[in-house]
């Protein structure tokens, strides 16, 4: 069964192909109508997330936690809360480069603040922080029903080659 979000999502995403994703029958989160086109191969196989736009201007991200994320003990693997933290520090570097340029990871530092349960939404509004001609500066701290689990920031090298 393919869900409504997965029949919206474009076809391409900053001039890259989108993934469809691994795992698709299930419903967007509440409050979050748009999932994410993801164009990386291993996010699309790990896992979905949604958007929205805030009235603010802001993008917040949501990532439904389900069994494929279990690390064994009820909780969602290190690893997968480290990617999706990529993933949307990501688009909000992205936003913050010139137009048709993209931009790599150089680094990212993560601190666990309480475990992501199995059938938690794990909430995040990215923020850049610094950007200039050669680097951006992004964080974000993730919460699950407003209480804050996991924290991240990066740093990203803008690459001056063209994201088509």
């Amino acid at each position: 069964m393919s869900a409504d979000w997965l029949k919206a999502m474009p076809a391409t995403n900053y001039g890259m192909p989108v993934q469809r994703p691994a795992v698709s029958d299930f419903p967007a989160p509440e409050g979050y109508p748009t999932a994410v086109p993801l164009v990386d191969p291993f996010e699309a196989f790990a896992f979905q997330s949604f958007q929205r736009t805030n009235d603010d201007g802001t993008t917040s991200f949501a990532l439904p936690i389900d069994a494929r994320h279990d690390n064994t003990r009820g909780v969602a693997h290190g690893g997968l809360l480290m990617a999706f933290a990529d993933s949307v520090l990501g688009f909000a570097a992205w936003s913050a480069c010139p137009p048709g340029i993209w931009c790599v990871t150089v680094s990212q530092s993560s601190s666990f603040l309480k475990g992501v349960k199995i059938g938690d939404l794990l909430e995040v509004t990215p923020v850049v922080s610094r950007a200039t001609r050669t680097m951006i500066f992004t964080r974000g701290d993730f919460t699950v029903g407003g209480e804050p689990v996991f924290q991240a920031s990066s740093v990203w090298k803008v690459t001056g080659k063209s994201a088509s």
